[in-house]
């Protein structure tokens, strides 16, 4: 995982812990520093059912039971209310846990409220459920834990709350409606449902992690690790790795594009000047080439010819290649740091992170033909139905402009940096990570307004959509 912990264990201290004057409770250690072999747990919250009360309570001092040990849950309290769960998915808690099986959870409810009945006065509780079956925590990897809160009628019985809770691990899905959202802060691709709006699985890769990819012809996803200098392919149908294939040559791979086929990927080394196209049916590098100086972000495109734009924010350059043999074609001098590139209709539109702006090229001749002011840190970029979605890393707002049109970009409110888009065709939403709010935005694309927010254990950074 991202952060590597000291090897062996200097000390391991025990917390009795008082849960008040609730009956059975126990002491939990708190969350370990552990080797290289933790694993990372999610723990969600979610409700099933219907139930018309307003409820609400604080949820606190989560603990798992891995294997016979007590391990709390790195996480504050949180207010859950009837309301404001009931259909959506809360984050509980996050963090690092030791190898082994986990077989329980535990959590307490506490300032029990029913405005329906002001004057009931209910005790806290201590919840204690196993989980359906036992989850495996295995070495270098995160799981994802749920929480269901079960609305029934008979949850308010004689002044008493007597809510059903159950427990259960994740079960990777299968098919399509997903949305992959890539944690590169904690080495986890989280996967999510896209007809929910909800986390549904998560695993870990070694890392760090760089950009992901998707080939939905071939149900193929590909994730570069440029710890290990590898691409990682995974069938996209059910999330299993399948291939590795090796980048011996690159020292620093981290941002990647595929060819309109499949066929090919594209990994830029901002630390060798390199891009590296790759033979995905034979899993090796096919050919190489030396272009600028720290070559970073890169666009395939195809106007009639296979093509590359790959941005380097160190020379203030955006360079064209041929996707063939990966010949420079065209040198365009850019702003200030050039990031993420997008190609419409002969045009090449580069997000320029210095210069709060997107400048618009013809690729062919290199003549700037205009440039749209848009938000603090421009960093990801989508054209969806002729419009042109910018993401601004350093702002709590999306921009928008017409593809053609160089006027100033209007604003959609999202969360906290926004900086990688991705879009379901088919729900007609866009779907915004939101790098600083730890989470990912759904957006309506008709009504160009946020409906769900789905939060996330780290900071994402990239996304790809299987529909």
């Amino acid at each position: 995982m991202t952060k590597i912990f000291v090897r062996n264990f200097i000390c391991i201290f025990l917390l009795s812990m008082s849960l008040g004057c609730v009956p059975g409770a126990h002491p939990a250690r708190q969350a370990l520093r552990v080797t290289s072999g933790q694993t990372l747990a999610s723990l969600y919250f979610s409700t099933t059912g219907i139930f018309t009360e307003k409820v609400s309570f604080d949820l606190g001092e989560v603990a798992l039971l891995v294997g016979d040990l007590w391990i709390d849950l790195p996480a504050p309290p949180v207010a859950i209310g009837r309301q404001q769960a009931q259909g959506k998915q809360l984050l509980l808690g996050f963090g690092p846990f030791p190898t082994g099986e986990c077989r329980r959870v535990r959590f307490k409810l506490s300032r029990i409220r029913v405005d329906e009945n002001p004057q009931a006065e209910f005790a806290d509780q201590l919840i204690e459920l196993p989980f359906q079956q036992p989850v495996s925590f295995a070495g270098n990897d995160s799981t994802c834990l749920f929480v269901d809160w079960h609305l029934t009628a008979q949850m308010l019985e004689n002044s008493r709350f007597a809510p059903t809770f159950s427990a259960r691990g994740q079960e990777i899905p299968l098919g399509g409606d997903l949305i992959y959202v890539l944690c590169d802060n904690i080495d986890t691709l989280y996967l999510v449902r896209t007809d929910q709006n909800m986390v549904a699985a998560s695993f870990g890769l070694p890392g760090p992690l760089g950009e992901i990819a998707l080939d939905g012809r071939n149900q193929k996803l590909y994730v570069v690790s440029t710890g290990a200098r590898l691409l990682h392919q995974f069938n996209s149908v059910n999330a299993r790795s399948f291939d590795r294939i090796a980048l011996p040559i690159a020292v620093n791979p981290r941002h990647l594009a595929l060819s309109a086929d499949g066929d090919f990927a594209f990994v830029t080394d901002s630390a060798t000047n390199q891009v590296l196209k790759i033979d995905l049916f034979r899993g090796v590098i096919a050919r190489q080439a030396t272009v600028g100086l720290r070559p970073e972000r890169i666009h395939f495109f195809d106007d009639g010819s296979p093509r590359l734009a790959i941005s380097s924010p160190t020379a203030q350059r955006v360079y064209v290649l041929s996707a063939d043999n990966l010949d420079i074609q065209r040198e365009i001098p850019a702003g200030v740091e050039p990031d993420s590139l997008l190609y419409g209709d002969g045009r090449l539109y580069v997000a320029e992170r210095g210069n709060q702006s997107v400048a618009v090229f013809d690729y062919r001749s290199g003549r700037q033909l205009a440039r749209v002011a848009v938000g603090y840190e421009p960093v990801g970029m989508i054209e969806v139905d002729g419009r042109i979605y910018v993401g601004n890393a350093g702002d709590s707002y999306l921009s928008a402009f017409y593809a053609g049109q160089n006027t100033s970009a209007l604003r959609i409110a999202t969360g906290e940096g926004p900086v990688a888009l991705a879009v379901s065709e088919r729900r007609r939403m866009l779907y915004i990570a939101e790098r600083e709010a730890k989470a990912l935005a759904v957006m309506d694309l008709s009504s160009e307004r946020v409906k769900a927010v789905v939060p996330l254990g780290g900071r994402p950074t990239f996304l790809a959509v299987l529909d």
